[in-house]
């Protein structure tokens, strides 16, 4: 089902309620628009499984040669060229991936949670991250396509903090606190299935 045609006329109910300034109008038409967005996310995530699955039917059947390595060394996080509020190394030949291991460390943790995305993206594809569109934080959900709906303050009527990932037209709500971000981190990896031994994530000293 293509939504695209009745997110237009949400936004443009919603922009015509604004004129009026009548929020009960705002309010009801943005629960509208977010669950238009849900299905439409939800959507897009089954043909994408869809063609995967049919695709990994094609693959012809082969002896498993994936090496699974032990935890990410943590004396990486010591050698570190920069320093950020969040440190996190993604070792993906424990995933079963031929990838060198990844170390994120921004100078701000918001900044390291969206470059940790923008990885997962380029490892998994677009799938992972409209997979964590259902993934829910204290503020509403993780990602959104929507953010000024789905990342809308209903108190002062503005969006919460959030950052586009590189490469998307998703966007990530980056309004937490620096443990809160560690957490999110952790609870991405256990949504997506990864092993444990590719992850290790801290905040700086």
């Amino acid at each position: 089902m293509n939504t695209e045609p009745l997110l237009k006329k949400a936004m443009d109910r919603i922009q015509a309620a604004s004129l009026h300034s009548d929020v009960a109008e705002i309010e009801r038409i943005s629960r509208i628009a977010k669950r238009l967005k849900e299905i439409e996310m939800q959507t897009k995530s089954i043909d994408i499984e869809l063609t995967e699955l049919g695709s990994a039917l094609d693959i012809p059947i082969t002896p498993g040669n994936a090496t699974l390595s032990s935890m990410p060394d943590p004396s990486l996080f010591e050698k570190l060229t920069k320093k950020g509020e969040l440190e996190v190394i993604v070792d993906w030949v424990a995933c079963g991936v031929s990838r060198p291991k990844t170390v994120l460390a921004e100078y701000k943790a918001s900044g390291t949670l969206v470059a940790f995305l923008a990885e997962i993206n380029t490892v998994l594809g677009l799938k992972a991250l409209v997979r964590l569109t259902q993934l829910k934080v204290n503020r509403g959900p993780l990602i959104s396509g929507n953010p000024q709906v789905d990342f809308r303050n209903e108190k002062r009527g503005t969006p919460y903090a959030y950052h586009q990932i590189p490469g998307t037209s998703l966007f990530v709500l980056t309004h937490s606190s620096t443990d809160e971000k560690l957490e999110i981190i952790r609870n991405v990896w256990r949504t997506l299935g990864l092993p444990p031994a590719g992850l290790s994530v801290r905040r700086a000293a």
